[in-house]
């Protein structure tokens, strides 16, 4: 049965704890994000103008691609400028393309972001460049995620008593309260997800990095289901990249998987589903904040 898109984000498949609570941790929501975060999603550290977190978690955006205006070395420390408003998260990977330099040539790479401001990203270089970047360059940040949300609750402004809910509505909360959401991080963890944006995924690329996309809506609120995806296009060996590919749902190397006849069970069409374990997550990553 050839599958069908119909994302449902990254749902827990295996782990260090057990079924049905795995090794869910707490965090922490602001009153104040009005950004609704489903059952599945990938989430991130909430920062703030000088890209340090504020302690709360967001839901994860796609990376940032932004325009360099200038960059300025000095000592070994570089500061890249943008020409958009923007305050990267510090711990996240910068990666810089189409850089030139009148010393030292292209400053092109990925790079730790050590600081930042909403408008610039502090990093560290080896190796001796001219002081001034010459004509405009190309970036795109990464930033680590914290974990994958699977409920909160809070207390409700509407119903007057605290609510569990499989997902955050994005308001309903008095202010200076704080939404209690939990979320899975164990490193060892690993989720199913449907691929999307071309396919299918196939044998060869277990082993293989990818990033995520999201539905043409952002999550269900009729069930509280996100509409995450693993996306094809992203397939790679980037390290920068927030999943890694561990198997394929449903993939059988002797005769037709039991499984075939379910959606995102065909491993010879799009929209297959993956087994996947975290890459560049919170948890995992060696970055320096």
């Amino acid at each position: 049965m050839a599958n069908v898109s119909a994302p449902f984000g990254f749902r827990q498949w295996s782990g260090t704890g057990s079924a049905p609570t795995y090794e869910q941790t707490p965090a922490f929501i602001a009153y104040n994000n009005t950004t609704p975060v489903f059952f599945g999603d990938p989430v991130m550290q909430a920062t703030g103008t000088t890209g340090l977190g504020t302690g709360y978690i967001q839901q994860a955006i796609a990376p940032q691609s932004l325009t360099v205006s200038g960059i300025v070395v000095t000592n070994g420390v570089a500061v890249a400028t943008f020409s958009t408003t923007t305050a990267p998260p510090v711990g996240s990977f910068l990666v810089l393309t189409g850089t030139s330099f009148a010393t030292g040539g292209g400053l092109n790479g990925t790079f730790v972001i050590t600081a930042s401001t909403t408008t610039t990203a502090t990093f560290q270089v080896t190796g001796a460049y001219s002081s001034t970047l010459t004509g405009p360059a190309s970036a795109t940040v990464y930033a680590p995620v914290a974990g994958i949300f699977i409920g909160c609750q809070y207390l409700s402004v509407s119903q007057k008593r605290t609510v569990w809910s499989n997902y955050w509505p994005g308001s309903d909360v008095a202010s200076g309260n704080t939404v209690t959401a939990y979320v899975i991080n164990d490193p060892n963890a690993q989720f199913i997800v449907q691929s999307g944006n071309g396919g299918p995924v196939t044998f060869a690329s277990i082993g293989s990095n990818i990033g995520f996309g999201v539905g043409g809506t952002n999550g269900n609120t009729a069930n509280g289901i996100s509409t995450y995806y693993a996306d094809y296009a992203t397939i790679g060996t980037s390290a920068v990249l927030p999943f890694r590919i561990v198997n394929l749902a449903g993939y059988s190397p002797v005769g037709t998987s039991p499984w075939a006849g379910q959606n995102g069970y065909d491993t010879t069409t799009a929209y297959n589903s993956l087994i996947v374990a975290f890459n560049n997550a919170a948890t995992k990553s060696l970055a320096t904040i």
